[in-house]
Protein backbone atom coordinates (compact mmCIF):
# COMPACT_ATOMS: atom_id res chain seq x y z
CA UNK A 1 0.00 0.00 0.00
CA UNK A 2 1.38 3.48 -0.93
CA UNK A 3 1.21 6.22 1.64
CA UNK A 4 0.44 9.79 1.03
CA UNK A 5 3.83 11.95 1.26
CA UNK A 6 2.26 13.84 3.74
CA UNK A 7 1.24 10.62 6.02
CA UNK A 8 5.31 9.53 5.73
CA UNK A 9 5.83 12.70 7.01
CA UNK A 10 3.80 12.70 9.85
CA UNK A 11 4.72 9.07 10.83
CA UNK A 12 8.67 10.01 10.73
CA UNK A 13 8.05 13.42 12.63
CA UNK A 14 5.59 12.01 15.05
CA UNK A 15 7.81 12.14 18.24
CA UNK A 16 9.16 15.29 17.55
CA UNK A 17 5.43 16.86 17.80
CA UNK A 18 4.50 14.77 20.16
CA UNK A 19 7.21 16.25 22.40
CA UNK A 20 6.50 19.76 21.29
CA UNK A 21 3.06 18.96 22.49
CA UNK A 22 4.04 17.25 25.91
CA UNK A 23 6.00 20.47 26.98
CA UNK A 24 2.92 23.00 25.98
CA UNK A 25 0.50 20.34 27.48
CA UNK A 26 -0.70 19.32 30.96
CA UNK A 27 -3.80 17.47 30.20
CA UNK A 28 -4.38 14.40 27.86
CA UNK A 29 -7.19 16.33 26.23
CA UNK A 30 -5.18 19.06 25.57
CA UNK A 31 -2.35 17.35 23.96
CA UNK A 32 -4.38 15.89 21.43
CA UNK A 33 -6.18 19.14 20.48
CA UNK A 34 -2.80 20.57 20.35
CA UNK A 35 -1.60 17.79 18.11
CA UNK A 36 -4.34 17.60 15.75
CA UNK A 37 -4.21 21.75 15.43
CA UNK A 38 -0.38 20.87 14.52
CA UNK A 39 -1.17 18.06 12.34
CA UNK A 40 -3.94 20.37 10.52
CA UNK A 41 -1.70 23.42 10.31
CA UNK A 42 1.24 21.50 8.89
CA UNK A 43 -1.66 19.87 5.99
CA UNK A 44 -2.32 23.32 5.29
CA UNK A 45 1.46 24.56 4.75
CA UNK A 46 2.13 21.28 3.06
CA UNK A 47 1.09 22.92 -0.38
CA UNK A 48 3.71 25.55 0.10
CA UNK A 49 6.16 23.51 1.31
CA UNK A 50 9.83 24.02 -0.34
CA UNK A 51 12.42 21.84 0.63
CA UNK A 52 14.89 24.83 1.08
CA UNK A 53 15.60 23.47 4.18
CA UNK A 54 15.54 20.47 6.47
CA UNK A 55 11.99 18.53 6.92
CA UNK A 56 12.48 18.61 10.64
CA UNK A 57 13.11 22.28 10.59
CA UNK A 58 10.31 22.90 8.39
CA UNK A 59 8.06 20.70 10.87
CA UNK A 60 9.77 22.24 14.33
CA UNK A 61 8.38 25.98 12.97
CA UNK A 62 5.24 25.26 12.31
CA UNK A 63 4.34 22.88 15.43
CA UNK A 64 6.39 25.32 17.69
CA UNK A 65 4.22 28.19 16.19
CA UNK A 66 0.88 26.69 16.28
CA UNK A 67 1.61 25.81 20.02
CA UNK A 68 2.98 29.59 20.96
CA UNK A 69 -0.98 30.05 19.22
CA UNK A 70 -2.59 28.26 21.26
CA UNK A 71 -1.03 28.23 24.18
CA UNK A 72 -2.07 32.12 24.13
CA UNK A 73 -5.87 31.27 23.31
CA UNK A 74 -5.55 28.94 26.41
CA UNK A 75 -3.69 31.30 28.81
CA UNK A 76 -6.95 33.82 28.57
CA UNK A 77 -8.71 30.31 30.34
CA UNK A 78 -6.38 29.19 32.73
CA UNK A 79 -5.85 30.48 36.19
CA UNK A 80 -2.24 30.27 37.40
CA UNK A 81 -1.23 29.58 40.74
CA UNK A 82 2.17 31.07 42.27
CA UNK A 83 4.73 28.03 42.47
CA UNK A 84 6.81 27.70 46.00
CA UNK A 85 10.03 25.65 47.01
CA UNK A 86 11.09 24.70 43.78
CA UNK A 87 14.53 24.20 42.47
CA UNK A 88 15.94 23.34 38.70
CA UNK A 89 17.20 19.46 39.06
CA UNK A 90 20.40 18.59 38.41
CA UNK A 91 19.60 15.61 36.80
CA UNK A 92 16.36 14.91 35.17
CA UNK A 93 15.34 11.50 36.47
CA UNK A 94 12.05 11.14 37.74
CA UNK A 95 9.04 12.31 35.95
CA UNK A 96 8.43 14.90 38.95
CA UNK A 97 11.63 16.27 38.00
CA UNK A 98 10.19 16.88 34.38
CA UNK A 99 7.15 18.43 35.68
CA UNK A 100 8.85 20.93 38.10
CA UNK A 101 11.44 22.13 35.19
CA UNK A 102 8.44 22.57 32.86
CA UNK A 103 6.60 24.21 35.95
CA UNK A 104 10.16 26.68 35.86
CA UNK A 105 10.41 27.16 32.45
CA UNK A 106 6.60 28.41 31.78
CA UNK A 107 7.66 31.42 33.48
CA UNK A 108 10.03 32.90 31.25
CA UNK A 109 8.67 34.78 28.23
CA UNK A 110 7.14 32.45 25.75
CA UNK A 111 10.17 33.31 23.15
CA UNK A 112 12.39 32.16 25.62
CA UNK A 113 10.51 29.06 26.69
CA UNK A 114 10.52 28.15 23.17
CA UNK A 115 14.44 28.45 22.86
CA UNK A 116 15.21 26.70 25.73
CA UNK A 117 12.89 23.54 24.44
CA UNK A 118 14.37 23.22 21.30
CA UNK A 119 17.91 23.66 22.85
CA UNK A 120 17.24 20.91 25.42
CA UNK A 121 15.67 18.47 22.67
CA UNK A 122 19.78 18.75 21.59
CA UNK A 123 19.55 21.53 18.73
CA UNK A 124 22.68 22.35 17.75
CA UNK A 125 23.00 26.22 18.12
CA UNK A 126 23.90 26.61 14.67
CA UNK A 127 20.68 25.15 13.63
CA UNK A 128 18.53 27.19 16.09
CA UNK A 129 20.35 30.20 14.43
CA UNK A 130 19.27 29.17 11.14
CA UNK A 131 16.01 28.24 12.52
CA UNK A 132 15.18 31.57 14.18
CA UNK A 133 16.88 33.46 11.41
CA UNK A 134 19.32 34.66 13.79
CA UNK A 135 23.26 34.21 14.27
CA UNK A 136 25.00 31.69 16.54
CA UNK A 137 26.19 34.72 18.88
CA UNK A 138 22.87 35.92 19.20
CA UNK A 139 21.74 32.00 20.05
CA UNK A 140 24.55 31.67 22.68
CA UNK A 141 23.95 35.21 24.45
CA UNK A 142 20.05 34.39 24.41
CA UNK A 143 20.30 30.57 25.62
CA UNK A 144 23.26 32.17 28.91
CA UNK A 145 20.40 34.59 29.59
CA UNK A 146 17.77 32.18 29.81
CA UNK A 147 19.56 29.95 31.98
CA UNK A 148 20.66 32.78 34.62
CA UNK A 149 16.81 34.07 34.60
CA UNK A 150 15.57 30.52 35.59
CA UNK A 151 18.17 30.31 38.32
CA UNK A 152 17.15 33.58 39.72
CA UNK A 153 13.31 32.42 39.30
CA UNK A 154 14.39 29.16 41.17
CA UNK A 155 16.03 31.22 43.60
CA UNK A 156 13.02 33.44 44.61
CA UNK A 157 10.83 30.94 45.32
Amino acid sequence: MIMHPFLTLIEQHSSAINRICHSFCHSTEDWEDLRQDIILNLWIGWKDYQPQCKTITWVWRIAINTAISWRRKKVHQIETLPLEGLEIPHQIDSQESIEELNALIQQLPTKDQNLLRLYLEGWKQQELAQMLSTTETNIQTRIARIKKKLSDISNNQ
